[in-house]
């Protein structure tokens, strides 16, 4: 350990960080107007908060205000493990009362530390189940087709860089589109396309409220009158675009 001297007011904030047990010992074992080698005022603080009781041919340091032994970092992990398996692995505050009752110098956070390598309390904790989405339903082929854009621009394939999906809920049947950009009147010429191969959907659903900008969904009205456009969150598309994407 480093040879170094700390005041009274820096050492209770630092000393469970780089104490260790015998240096500690020493410094409170020395008599008045000895020095001690890390410092005057390392000795003084050890001299107020600590003191040295003789238990089965043993020398414990135990702290004066509590007349408990003290934890130094040699020990603690043992420690630490052994209150909490007193404890049965009841949880951080039951560890920490029981560490309390019979020890000093611990922080609070080194048991929720503790707690985080505990295997048997790892297994015991509840996970959390995401929130069951609402199903969506269709009676029937074009009820709901559900539209996303696909950005390839990372692999283009010449001048096409987004791909223009659509999918039929009801029978799971796909249309893609190649696409230059994601362009408002390129996205509507290809969503087009297939509405007059096929016919216009009941439902049109899509997640992309930033690419379908007003022209193209004005566009779509105005074209197939009484088409209905949904614009939601990616939640309600994850049984069907998010999924196939």
């Amino acid at each position: 350990m480093p040879n170094r001297s700390i005041d009274g007011d820096d050492a209770a904030s630092r000393a469970t960080d780089w104490m260790e047990q015998e240096t500690t010992i020493v410094s409170v074992s020395l008599d008045k107007g000895e020095k001690c080698g890390h410092g005057a005022g390392f000795k003084s603080w050890c001299m107020r908060h600590f003191k040295l009781q003789r238990i089965g041919g043993q020398i414990i340091l135990c702290c004066k205000k509590e007349s408990v032994p003290v934890v130094c970092k040699e020990d603690l992990y043992n420690v630490i493990k052994r209150c909490h398996l007193r404890v049965g692995h009841s949880g951080r505050t039951k560890t920490w009362q029981e560490l309390r009752s019979n020890y000093a110098w611990i922080r609070h956070d080194l048991v929720q530390l503790f707690l985080r390598t505990c295997q048997e309390c790892a297994t015991r904790a509840t996970v959390n189940k995401p929130a069951v989405g609402k199903p969506i339903i269709s009676l029937g082929f074009l009820t709901r087709v559900q539209m996303d854009l696909i950005d390839m621009r990372t692999r283009p394939d010449g001048d096409f860089s987004w791909i223009i999906h659509l999918r039929d809920h009801y029978s799971k049947f796909s249309w893609v589109h190649p696409m230059t950009s994601k362009r408002a009147v390129e996205v509507a010429e290809n969503v087009l396309k297939t509405f007059y191969l096929f016919g216009a959907p009941k439902i049109l659903q899509s997640d992309n409220g930033k690419e379908f900008v007003a022209g193209v969904i004005l566009e779509l009205v105005k074209i197939w009158e009484g088409m209905i456009i949904i614009n939601g969150p990616k939640a309600v598309l994850k049984e069907g675009m998010e999924i196939c994407n």
